[in-house]
C-alpha cells in the first residue's frame, strides 16, 4: 500500500510537469513552427523559388494561365504532405527534447523506489505487521522509509516535484503570452525552452 502510494504521488507530479510541457509544445511552439514554415514558403514564392504558394498559384505563361486542375491538385497535395511531414518531425523532435530528461528522471526515481521496497521485503518479512495499525500509518511510513534509506525522502522528493511543477507551469504561462508573429518570437521561445530544460534536467 505504501509502495503504491509513494509511486502514485511521484507519478502524479511528473504527469503534471509533462502535461505542462505538452501544452507549451502544442499551444506555443507548434503554431510558431507552422507560421514560420508558411512565411518561409511565401518568401520563396516572392523570390521565384519553388514553394507551396507557387504550386497553388502558378504564374501565367504569356499572359494566359494554363492549368491542368488534376495535376495542380496532386502536386499541391504532395507538396503540402512534404511540408507537414517536416513540421511534424520537427515538433516531435522538439517535444522529445523537452520530455526525455524528465521521463528519464521519473523512471530512475520509480526504479529506486521499487528497489528500496524490494530490499525491505527481502530483508524483513515482518514489515507487513507494521501496516496493520491504521493509527500508526504515518509513523510506520517514516519507519519504512528510514529502513530503506529514504527517510525524509518522500517529503523532500514531493516538495521538489511540486516546486519544479509550479516553475514549469509559470514558464509555460509566460510562453503562451509570446507574440508568435513577432521578430523576436524564436528568441522568446528559446528562453522558455531553456528554462524548462534547466528545471527538468539533472545537473
Amino acid at each position: 500500500m505504501l509502495h503504491n502510494s509513494h509511486r502514485n504521488i511521484v507519478q502524479l507530479y511528473y504527469k503534471k510537469i509533462k502535461d505542462n510541457i505538452n501544452v507549451f509544445v502544442e499551444e506555443v511552439y507548434t503554431p510558431y513552427n507552422i507560421n514560420y514554415r508558411l512565411n518561409n514558403e511565401l518568401q520563396n514564392y516572392k523570390n521565384g523559388k519553388h514553394s507551396l504558394y507557387g504550386v497553388i498559384l502558378p504564374k501565367p505563361i504569356e499572359g494566359i494561365v494554363k492549368l491542368d486542375t488534376i495535376q495542380v491538385n496532386k502536386e499541391t497535395i504532395n507538396y503540402m504532405e512534404d511540408i507537414l511531414f517536416v513540421v511534424k518531425s520537427d515538433i516531435e523532435d522538439y517535444r522529445d527534447g523537452l520530455l526525455s530528461p524528465i521521463e528519464t528522471e521519473e523512471r530512475e526515481l520509480l526504479n529506486k523506489i521499487n528497489q528500496a521496497y524490494e530490499n525491505v521485503l527481502l530483508a524483513n518479512a515482518s514489515i507487513t505487521n507494521y501496516l496493520k495499525s491504521i493509527r500508526k500509518l504515518k509513523e510506520t511510513q517514516q519507519e519504512m522509509l528510514s529502513i530503506v534509506g529514504l527517510s525524509g525522502a518522500d517529503e523532500t522528493v514531493i516538495n521538489s516535484l511540486v516546486s519544479i511543477s509550479e516553475k514549469v507551469n509559470e514558464a509555460v504561462k509566460a510562453g503562451k503570452k509570446i507574440n508568435l508573429e513577432s521578430d523576436n518570437a524564436l528568441e522568446e521561445i528559446e528562453k522558455v525552452t531553456n528554462k524548462i530544460k534547466k528545471l527538468t534536467t539533472k545537473n
